[in-house]
């Protein structure tokens, strides 16, 4: 499990956040929806502070980067098993390291 959340923490550093989003967006509209309706709402919070756009930025990013981490980690490890009880199917060559295209 430490190696599928280290390889979802790479890919959303190598990919971008915005990209992870649209992608994740388009296999799973509900949760990309409540994860943009949610981040929407601590960047408008955080902005009442009276801070620095930029320091708003980067805050807005440190909270959208483990949401997305997380997401990826837990598809990643869920197709793990399944790929294990599936040895003789497609499933099997899938990589869970590898980003899913559309």
């Amino acid at each position: 499990m430490p190696k599928t959340f280290y390889l979802a923490l790479a890919e959303v550093r190598q990919r971008g956040i915005d990209t992870l989003l649209q992608e994740l967006e388009q296999r799973e509209p509900d949760l990309a929806e409540h994860l943009m309706e949610e981040a929407t709402s601590l960047h408008s919070r955080i902005s009442r502070l009276a801070c620095k756009p930029r320091t708003l930025r980067r805050l807005s990013r440190r909270i959208e980067t483990p949401a997305l981490v997380l997401v990826l980690s837990l598809q990643k490890a869920q197709l793990r098993p399944w790929q294990q009880d599936a040895a003789a199917t497609p499933l099997a060559s899938l990589d869970p390291d590898e980003p899913v295209e559309q």
